[in-house]
């Protein structure tokens, strides 16, 4: 949920390359997957976001857009349920 959460309010993320980040966030898109451990590289990337007024703007829609494509209440309880239906045959 670190992730999801911010990206849903269209707040774009950089964070480090590990476990299930960069299946959320997009390289230069709604964030960074910065390279794993290294803080320069992460401070880096987090004033690449910041640094450009439209940039920012831009990923902050495709924080938003990413979410509401992905996470959708409607869409996530019909997965639910198709997943019941074949765990019950």
């Amino acid at each position: 949920m670190t992730v999801v959460e911010p990206l849903s309010c269209g707040t774009p993320v950089v964070a480090f390359d590990i476990g299930w980040m960069p299946d959320m966030i997009e390289h230069k898109l709604n964030g960074y997957p910065a390279k794993s451990f290294d803080t320069s590289y992460l401070a880096a990337w987090i004033y690449w976001v910041l640094s450009d007024e439209n940039r920012h703007k831009e990923l902050c829609i495709k924080a938003r857009k990413k979410t509401v494509a992905c996470f959708d209440i409607e869409k996530i309880a019909r997965q639910y349920a198709e997943l019941h239906r074949e765990v019950l045959g």
